[in-house]
């Protein structure tokens, strides 16, 4: 039974194996070739009609070409439509973001004005001398610090990649204690405490994890 549905598999794939093939036909078939010739089987090369019929279901004839046929109206209508639909897009109101300037403006910030400050970046216990730009209080960009012997303004991919640690919408946007949300006032109060037991060792074991 299963050598019956293997065969009739077969020759659902090859209608060319349904019928032995003559070797003195392919053989004269060689000889009246002129120039090289390439095939991929001996049905191919026999070329007989179960072989052409299954040639022509799986690649159709006029299966790559186009043709349906598109007037300049039609063309001109389509790309139309398109702009118009592409252009409502930006029709979108945008909500309203009053502009609040400074009530006491700091002496050294200048808006367009970067400012650079010299810091480090710590990776596996070492830590690297860099040069961070800052605009409007938002670090931009970071660079070797120049004035430093160790990295003589030469930065890696890790440390210009730090940056963007600073903009993660993962980070944590509010204060927590154990996973529940906590105001600044009841940071501060907790805080002030533990400060306070501190004070007589003068900070000796306090360690910020940031």
């Amino acid at each position: 039974m299963d050598e019956k549905k293997t065969s009739k598999r077969d020759e659902a794939i090859c209608p060319g194996k349904r019928d032995k093939l003559s070797l003195q036909a392919i053989q004269s078939q060689i000889e009246q070739t002129r120039g090289p010739e390439y095939w991929r089987s001996l049905e191919e090369l026999a070329g007989s009609p179960e072989f052409q019929e299954m040639m022509y279901r799986e690649f159709p004839r006029g299966a790559s070409e186009w043709v349906d046929e598109v007037s300049r109206r039609g063309f001109l209508k389509l790309m139309g439509a398109s702009l118009a639909l592409a252009g409502m897009t930006s029709c979108t109101k945008m909500p309203l973001e009053p502009i609040v300037p400074y009530v006491k403006q700091p002496e050294q910030v200048v808006p367009g004005r970067p400012m650079f400050y010299a810091t480090a970046f710590t990776l596996s216990g070492y830590a690297s001398p860099v040069l961070v730009e800052s605009h409007l209080g938002r670090p931009t960009k970071i660079e070797g610090n120049p004035e430093h012997p160790v990295s003589q303004g030469g930065t890696d991919v890790f440390a210009q990649a730090s940056l963007l640690d600073l903009y993660d919408p993962d980070r944590s946007q509010t204060v927590t204690y154990l996973g529940d949300v906590r105001s600044n006032s009841a940071f501060l109060e907790a805080i002030r405490g533990l400060l306070n037991v501190q004070k007589g060792l003068q900070g000796a074991g306090i360690r910020i994890l940031t």
